[in-house]
């Protein structure tokens, strides 16, 4: 029988959590499921570098992880298996903050509390392996928060460089990324002035060196800006979203489970305020809470600013490590029977987490749908959709690319000639509506693929 205790010491526990973990999200990967956002990213990146470049600053987000999908599709091949493992890959890396950064400076609890929230809580298996940015600036964001406070502990120049690294890599990610590192810098500015003054010289040296390399990202930023209200825009925040976003990161599909954790997490809190004698690990562990909901009122307020309403519950993921970092820093303070049970409430979230990413990440019959396109379509061919969004205009041309749409029908009579028009139509649209003469239509067949469901026809 192997020590335990030896095991725990060396850290091979914390590891062996870490790698049991990885292989929930590259089960989740192995799949040929796309949604609109995806398929776009997917898409921006089948070109060479300066054309990736060039298509992310006509985007509305930074270019980092484009550049790094593009790197990961040459080196191990163009496939929605290898980018949504891309994705998973920056999750994989923060649990392995957990296992060494956070053992060390937490303790072995405060770790396996971190990494197994890491992978099983709400929102975690969804985000992980979309082929968007969100992993990789939860790594960063995440990475940020636990640097600053190695940085706290220990003075030292290697603290300062990953600290400085981690948060000017949540910028080059997404823009509320790089909100939640700058809530991070707040909390580290306030500790400096509470407690340490005479480091506040090295936090305006890091200011000023995180503005420095931030700055070729922050002009492009605000070239997007200028133009995001012309075509972005998400549902205001009302109060009921508000209070809608408060819950999000205990929002698991059960809803008793949901209170019990929201409840959980709010005792925690009360006690950590209400606790008479703080030392610097609470005041860390205070600010890992409340970042999240700083990133929400940040939100919020620059919505009723702007135009247009830029900010989602989505966009609160980045903060939601520091979230979860907080639960398993003040767990470890509580009686062992009690850790036991709050272990055992996250294999019972990770079940319920991973049946919902399962279903969701296998939704439909996307090889179907990939084998028909490949015997059928031809180079040139034309696509129309019927829909309200565009999952269907992006998504179709990503499963083959010799599929071009079109908006309006009046392109596809001009551009159609010595070519066939592939018309999609969305579950719960009519043709009615949208095609005049529907009866020059010919039904394929009804076809499905991640949350979208349509009928196919061709053009005669």
């Amino acid at each position: 029988m192997p020590d335990l205790k030896k095991l725990r010491e060396k850290g091979i526990i914390a590891y062996l959590l870490v790698f049991f973990c990885a292989l929930i999200y590259i089960s989740l990967g192995d799949n040929y499921n796309v949604w609109m956002d995806e398929a776009f990213t997917a898409s921006l990146v089948k070109t060479d570098y300066r054309g990736v470049l060039i298509r992310s600053m006509n985007d509305t987000l930074p270019p980092l992880y484009n550049l790094l999908l593009k790197l990961s599709t040459d080196l191990f091949g163009y496939s929605v298996m290898v980018m949504k493992l891309t994705s998973a890959f920056f999750m994989v890396l923060t649990m392995l903050l957990g296992a060494r950064v956070v053992r060390r400076r937490f303790g072995d609890i405060a770790s396996y509390l971190f990494i197994i929230a890491v992978a099983v809580m709400p929102n975690m298996m969804f985000y992980g392996v979309e082929i968007r940015m969100y992993s990789l600036g939860f790594f960063f964001a995440t990475a940020s928060g636990i640097y600053a406070y190695e940085y706290v502990c220990e003075k030292d120049r290697k603290n300062f460089m990953l600290l400085l690294l981690f948060s000017v890599g949540a910028g080059y990610s997404h823009h509320f990324a790089f909100v939640t590192a700058g809530f991070v810098y707040l909390w580290l500015l306030l500790y400096f002035l509470i407690y340490e003054r005479e480091r506040i010289k090295s936090f305006f040296v890091l200011l000023l060196a995180t503005f420095v390399l931030y700055f070729p990202c922050m002009i492009v930023t605000l070239k997007q800006l200028k133009s995001v209200s012309g075509y972005f825009s998400m549902p205001e925040v009302t109060l009921k979203v508000f209070i809608k976003y408060m819950r999000y990161p205990f929002t698991l599909g059960f809803t008793p489970l949901s209170v019990v954790m929201a409840l959980y997490m709010f005792y925690l809190i009360v006690k950590l305020i209400m606790k008479k004698e703080k030392n610097r690990e609470d005041f860390f562990a205070l600010a890992c809470f409340f970042i999240y909901y700083g990133v929400l009122l940040f939100g919020t307020l620059v919505s009723k600013i702007m135009t247009a309403n830029i900010f989602v519950d989505r966009y609160l993921f980045f903060a939601m490590g520091l979230l979860w970092l907080f639960m398993a820093i003040r767990t470890k303070e509580l009686k062992k029977g009690f850790v036991y049970l709050v272990l055992i409430m996250e294999l019972i979230i990770g079940a319920i987490s991973y049946r919902n990413a399962y279903a969701r990440e296998n939704e439909g019959d996307a090889l179907e749908l990939i084998n028909y396109l490949n015997e059928n379509v031809s180079e040139g061919d034309i696509l129309y959709t019927v829909e309200d969004a565009e999952g269907l205009a992006l998504s179709l041309p990503f499963y083959d690319d010799r599929l071009t749409n079109y908006e309006e029908l009046s392109e596809v009579e001009e551009k159609r000639k010595g070519h066939k028009v592939w018309v999609a139509v969305l579950e719960g649209f009519e043709l009615d509506e949208h095609i005049p003469n529907k009866e020059k239509l010919k039904y394929i067949d009804e076809f499905s693929f991640d949350r979208y469901r349509f009928k196919l026809y061709l053009m005669e």
